[in-house]
């Protein structure tokens, strides 16, 4: 091959890469607005900054965003919750789980199950009277809302119970 076509070769090489780089920029120059407001999907957070599609939730307690499989949020009250359900089931503690979803103002919703994990169980709700809990619901039936929310339940609570 002679020396010219391998200039002109090269050449145009590397026209065509400095056009792959650079004509991007001039036909869509970085002056030109950018919508800075559109909300990335699954983006959505919370009142609290917590990232919702990323199953964070906000813990009162613990004042941190967290999911609640990974860290318990209300450690305490599903301590005592587990032996009220426990001994009023009479089943032992080591095979009793309760995982409290939502407390708010001494009111409390979550789920239970007995036995291995996806055991039986259902879900219930549960007030703080005092320094005691009083369980109002437990189970997989129809709550009695009008009842339910005689006693003072706040409607985050009730979430999935009494929509």
């Amino acid at each position: 091959m002679k020396p010219i076509v391998i200039v002109l070769v090269v050449a145009a090489l590397v026209v065509a890469a400095m056009a792959i780089v650079y004509l991007p920029r001039v036909l869509a120059p970085e002056s030109a607005p950018v919508n800075t407001n559109q909300e990335l999907i699954g983006g959505q957070k919370d009142v609290h900054g917590c990232l919702i599609a990323a199953g964070y939730s906000w813990c009162e307690p613990k004042q941190k965003c967290l999911r609640i499989w990974e860290e318990k949020c209300y450690e305490a009250e599903e301590a005592v919750l587990t032996e009220i359900f426990s001994s009023g089931h009479n089943q032992p503690v080591d095979q009793t789980y309760v995982t409290v979803v939502r407390v708010q103002d001494n009111f409390a919703s979550g789920s239970i199950y007995f036995g291995e994990p996806g055991g039986e169980g259902g879900g219930f709700l549960a007030r703080l009277a005092g320094k005691n809990w009083i369980v109002d619901f437990e189970g997989n039936g129809s709550v009695d809302c009008a009842k339910i929310k005689n006693l003072g339940y706040p409607d985050e609570v009730l979430e999935g119970y009494c929509d």
